[in-house]
């Protein structure tokens, strides 16, 4: 029988940082599937995190790609970016301490409108993923944000992030992605108030199953039905 649908009520939370371009595809995706999300009575907030302090928290330290993993690790990348039609390229500096960029999405979240902050976690992710710009400096963030604010804004935004106010904002924002250990981290609450997290940009099926969102499976398209779809 098929399984029942109610995810009206649900919330979808994605914790993301720029360090990360799992982020980056976890966010890409979010924005893909956040209408219909909500068109289903899906709440969907994008947070941005630190992730340092969370893998620190979990007892999952920041550690170098062992040399056995770091082929797999690099298809993975390309490819996902690849089929999400994303240009990257793998950054000299890596890792960079991100905190300063995640204050600045962070304030940039908190007193702006949603549109903006939707334009504000790809730029920093485009310019550190595709460009290799170091947001973890000011002049990095002037030129990640340069197509977002004006310069003048940017410069007060920056002295905005670092108000203690703003820097406690991000610690109690990472603290309540608890037990995240890695990054984008996705907290799923669906309409009977159970919650599951998952970590990854690949676990989407099981997100909306827990959702209860109606989705179609994976499938693989018969050769007749793709040849069929040629000659038209």
């Amino acid at each position: 029988m098929p399984r029942e649908t109610h995810p009206e009520g649900g919330k979808l939370t994605m914790f993301v940082d720029c360090v990360s371009p799992y982020s980056w595809f976890g966010f890409t995706n979010a924005m893909l599937y956040r209408p219909l999300l909500q068109a289903h009575g899906i709440t969907v907030d994008i947070v941005p995190f630190f992730l340092g302090a969370a893998r620190e928290a979990a007892g999952n330290p920041f550690a170098p790609t062992p040399k056995w993993r770091q082929a797999f690790s690099a298809q993975d990348c390309a490819m996902t970016a690849e089929m999400l039609g994303l240009n990257l390229s793998t950054p000299e500096e890596f890792p960079i301490l991100s905190l300063f960029a995640v204050r600045v999405a962070t304030w940039v979240k908190d007193h702006y409108a949603p549109e903006i902050f939707d334009k504000t976690f790809p730029a920093f992710s485009v310019a550190y993923w595709s460009k290799g710009i170091n947001i973890s400096k000011p002049e990095g963030v002037i030129k990640a944000l340069k197509d977002v604010f004006s310069e003048e804004e940017i410069k007060e935004i920056m002295e905005k992030a670092v108000t203690p106010a703003n820097k406690k904002r991000v610690v109690e924002l990472t603290s309540s992605s608890s037990p995240a250990f890695g990054a984008p981290w996705i907290q799923a609450v669906n309409s009977r108030g159970e919650r599951r997290d998952w970590f990854g940009n690949d676990r989407w099926e099981q997100v909306l199953y827990h959702l209860d969102v109606p989705f179609t499976p994976v499938q693989i398209i018969p050769p007749k039905v793709v040849g069929s779809k040629a000659k038209l």
